[in-house]
């Protein structure tokens, strides 16, 4: 027995100590769990003092988070608000109580609010429209497809009430450019622009105006192309509608003013003065063609 222990202290000397490396799982595994705990109890201790979670550090009220850092500061209890007339401007506000999944769709709500409220708006003004220019009187006429000659997509940017028409209430004149055109009613027209425009479904939208526009073209006596139709709607809607209103309100004589304000030129002169200012682009171009030096 006694020469056995000496054997037993030599192998327990003999055994090197294992001790925890620096970085090691085993060394970060207390450090982890202490700053859990602390932030468990910051949180707690926020929360029973009244503080919100503003996303990294806690704040009185959601309004102080930013701290000149605007949105970047203002997450957790709270949502960052984007003021719509200007870019660089907007404010911290207390989240809705709507719960986890409710909560992380707040932008569609948001959305959701500014479509409904936007639609309820333009309905007002349509419905102002429809009584003092489709309905008249004077009544809105129909295109009988002796049109001028072809716009350019951005001659619209020269008429400033139609300009101002397109930019504000493009489902508008679109519901007008369909009735004068004889394509659909000025309300199917209308709301379905609407809906197809502000909203996810603007790729749809594009697709319905590249078809309509077609049926436009059409009417009005001009080649349609279907890839140039595709790209001018796909990235510059607005001026396309403008074009448009431009020629049916040339071919049917109307001269439309803010606010929903029509004079309205008798049919037969509209259409010869059609065909005259196209007589005379015609000639202009022709010229251009044989009169420039190298010409015939």
């Amino acid at each position: 027995f006694g020469s056995s222990l000496p054997r037993a202290k030599a192998a327990v000397s003999s055994t090197p100590q294992q001790l925890p490396q620096p970085g090691s799982a085993a060394m970060l595994r207390p450090s982890a769990l202490a700053l859990l705990a602390a932030s468990a109890l910051a949180l707690q201790q926020a929360s029973a003092t009244g503080m919100v979670d503003c996303g990294g550090h806690y704040e009185t009220s959601c309004d102080r988070c930013p701290q000149g850092n605007k949105w970047s500061w203002c997450n957790g209890d709270c949502t960052w608000m984007q003021d719509p007339l200007n870019a660089d401007d907007g404010m911290c506000v207390a989240s809705l109580p709507l719960g986890g999944v409710m909560k992380a769709n707040a932008r569609f709500y948001e959305w959701a609010l500014n479509f409904v409220g936007g639609g309820f708006v333009m309905l007002i003004f349509a419905c102002v429209y429809y009584s003092k220019i489709i309905v008249g009187p004077p009544k809105m006429s129909k295109i009988t497809g002796i049109s001028g000659w072809r716009l350019g997509l951005f001659d619209c940017l020269g008429k400033p009430d139609t300009c101002l028409y397109t930019t504000f209430c493009m489902p508008v004149v679109v519901g007008k450019n369909y009735y004068a055109a004889d394509l659909c009613g000025f309300w199917p027209g209308c709301l379905m622009t609407f809906v197809l425009t502000y909203s996810p479904l603007y790729p749809i939208g594009v697709l319905v105006r590249m078809y309509f526009s077609g049926l436009m073209q059409k009417k009005l006596g001009y080649e349609n192309n279907v890839i140039v139709n595709c790209f001018h709607n796909l990235f510059c809607m607005p001026c396309v509608v403008g074009r448009e209103s431009l020629e049916v309100d040339a071919e049917t004589g109307a001269d439309i003013r803010c606010c929903c304000r029509m004079t309205l030129q008798y049919k037969a002169a509209a259409a010869v003065e059609n065909l005259v200012d196209k007589a005379e682009q015609g000639i202009s171009r022709s010229c251009q063609r044989t009169c420039l030096p190298g010409g015939h």
